[in-house]
């Protein structure tokens, strides 16, 4: 189930970034297309895990998701000014 629910967010995440840059015609900055460079593969990394019931997806998932996790707080660190 955890896997799921990491796929879930991770589609979410990916059709939501989509649909500001194709259908709201928003340019993402280098950092956003970095945080977006981490998080398309968890889409398939993920949804095959799933389908197959595989837990050892994780290992491929987890690099990904720190990767763009920290690029994320970086970025939010810059736009807040606090860097």
């Amino acid at each position: 189930m955890m896997i799921f629910a990491a796929w879930l967010i991770s589609a979410i995440s990916t059709f939501g970034s989509l649909f500001f840059s194709e259908v709201m015609l928003y340019p993402p900055c280098v950092l956003c297309w970095y945080q977006r460079i981490c998080m398309y593969p968890l889409v398939l990394i993920l949804g095959i895990g799933f389908l197959k019931n595989d837990q050892s997806c994780i290992r491929f998932a987890l690099p990904l998701s720190l990767t763009g996790f920290s690029i994320a707080v970086y970025h939010n660190l810059l736009y807040y000014h606090i860097l």
